[in-house]
């Protein structure tokens, strides 16, 4: 009984402890709070700054937050930059102003014209709150470790040390806070693209099934990770340079003509959502001309981006030959020389030589097979328009190979002929009705069961 006592007594010691010490740590961290709060130079956060004033070497930059984001609205009306703008103001109001902070509190003529704010080059006003609050700041030179800048609040006395970030950022043109993404939207929600180039039009189409389809200039399977790539190049870029904030001559950037045009529809959209046109190329900035539908400037971007735009609908036509999924086939024929081999799926998803009484095969086998198919790749599209499949040995073929699914009455095939002048074999693929390459190992996967 004295055991339990003795017990219960250190366990509420210990209780007592503990909520003295959770207490303490509440009020400790509540003080480092409040003297946080204290020491900053600016007793608001960024997210209550209305507008920004840059005013600079007789120029002046005015940005405004509007519902959908910031927006440039001195020297001309343009979307900004959020991201570089939230950047800033929070290196700016990340500012101290305690003793560890205050490089002078009261300067003389002489030390502010050290600290580069007896004329400061750069002054910012922030209009903070619905009452747009002004607050302005001088910035004055980079301390010697460039880590800092100097600084001085309107009306006060006191030269602080600011983080250099801000002091730079205050520093650029409108250039830096101006919103340079080419495609404003994001390209997972785009369902349709057209494109043209060298008198060649391209139409692509995204169908239900989640496969990227070309539709024009011929009805083929697309590359769905090239697609992609165009649409990310375009979306991850961004302007070069704002060459003209009007659409007035575009015959002097050869836009009344443009040489390339891309196309892209969002999801749902019956008309084209936004429309790229490609004009001259400026050989000395390696860029090229460019103006959108959804905006009214000229500007260039990378040549790189231009080039990547496809020249022949081949650029894009996925080069897989099947498009399968193994786990819905349940017959397998392989035709060669007058021979035929023919494989069966039971309900246990076991495969079985000629018959589902046939020798069972194992598993690895099957999976080697599966594989094998997969990897093949379309070296060349050689035609689109075959008029005798005998000159390609495809009438009749060498071999072939049919994949029927559970639900499918037509078989997915690859029919193998002769050799293409490369060393390649001419092939045609029951997906597409053309006449393709494929490398010649692909009459080892007819031996895989032979």
């Amino acid at each position: 009984m004295r055991y339990y006592k003795t017990t219960f007594i250190w366990v509420m010691i210990l209780t007592a402890v503990a909520g003295y010490s959770y207490i303490d740590w509440e009020r400790t961290i509540a003080e480092k709070q409040r003297k946080e709060e204290e020491s900053r130079l600016f007793k608001f956060e960024s997210t209550q700054v209305a507008a920004i004033v840059l005013e600079k070497e007789g120029s002046l930059i005015e940005i405004e937050r509007w519902e959908d984001g910031w927006r440039i609205t001195k020297p001309l009306n343009a979307k900004a930059d959020s991201g570089a703008v939230e950047k800033f103001l929070r290196n700016v109001t990340a500012s101290k102003n305690d003793s560890e902070y205050v490089m002078d509190p009261n300067p003389s003529a002489e030390r502010l014209l050290e600290f580069g704010l007896a004329n400061p080059l750069v002054t910012l006003t922030m209009k903070v709150g619905q009452d747009l609050t002004h607050h302005t700041v001088f910035f004055g030179k980079r301390g010697p470790t460039m880590g800092i800048a100097f600084a001085r609040l309107k009306g006060q006395e006191p030269v602080y040390r600011v983080l250099a970030d801000a002091r730079s950022e205050a520093d650029k043109d409108v250039y830096y806070f101006r919103d340079k993404r080419i495609l404003r939207f994001n390209p997972v929600m785009v369902d349709q693209l057209a494109m043209s180039r060298d008198g060649k039009d391209i139409r692509l189409k995204l169908p239900g099934d989640g496969r990227w389809a070309i539709e024009k200039p011929i009805k083929a399977r697309a590359d769905h990770n090239r697609v992609f790539e165009l649409m990310g190049m375009f979306f991850n870029s961004e302007v070069k340079e704002f060459v003209d904030e009007t659409r007035i001559n575009v015959a002097k950037y050869g836009l009344d003509k443009p040489a390339a045009k891309l196309s892209l529809w969002q999801a749902g959209d019956s008309e084209e959502t936004v429309s790229i046109s490609i004009g001259a190329r400026n050989p000395e900035k390696r860029g090229y001309y460019v103006s959108m539908s959804d905006r009214e400037n000229v500007f260039l971007v990378e040549e790189d981006l231009v080039n990547a735009i496809p020249r022949d609908a081949a650029d894009l036509r996925s080069r897989n030959v099947f498009y399968m999924e193994t786990e819905r086939l349940t017959r397998i024929e392989i035709h060669q020389r007058g021979k035929k081999q023919m494989l069966v799926r039971d309900q246990e998803k076991e495969w079985h030589m000629d018959s589902l009484e046939g020798e069972k095969i194992d598993y690895n086998q099957v999976k080697e097979f599966f594989d094998a198919l997969a990897s093949i790749r379309v070296r060349d599209f050689v035609t689109d328009n075959p008029k005798n499949l005998m000159e390609y040995g495809l009438y009749p073929p060498f071999a072939q190979i049919l994949l029927f699914e559970d639900s499918s009455i037509e078989p997915m095939y690859l029919s193998l002929g002769g050799r293409t002048p490369a060393g390649y074999i001419y092939a045609q693929s029951g997906a597409e009705k053309s006449i393709l390459a494929v490398d010649e190992g692909v009459k080892g996967i007819l031996n895989i069961f032979m």
